[in-house]
């Protein structure tokens, strides 16, 4: 992804995002090979996280070797969307809601 938008052409800027839904609709138990499979929809919590952005560049001027940057920039992205998944789990299905925050997670519902 980094790659792609540092040769598009145009600012490319990468977010970690998480995103916890798997409960509405999830896969069928097993795989049918005819179309038109039983799909189960059910009503549950949804959440969607988006982390501060992590800047490639900055990450590459604090290391001295090229492949050191790309593994502390992978693990910096990692880290970020599980902090963010876990503080949707524990939102959702701990039934925590707005309490899960962190100092690092901030949630919040864009209605009432």
């Amino acid at each position: 992804m980094r790659r792609l938008a540092e040769h598009s052409g145009i600012p490319g800027h990468i977010y970690p995002l998480a995103l916890l839904c798997h409960d509405i609709m999830p896969p069928p138990p097993q795989v049918e090979r005819e179309v038109g499979e039983k799909r189960v929809i059910s009503f549950h919590g949804a959440g969607l996280s988006v982390a501060p952005e992590i800047s490639f560049a900055d990450i590459i001027t604090a290391s001295k070797n090229p492949e050191e940057a790309k593994e502390v920039y992978t693990q910096a992205f990692y880290n970020s969307v599980t902090e963010q998944y876990n503080v949707l789990k524990s939102a959702i299905h701990g039934q925590q809601g707005l309490k899960a925050s962190i100092p690092s997670v901030s949630l919040s519902q864009p209605w009432g």
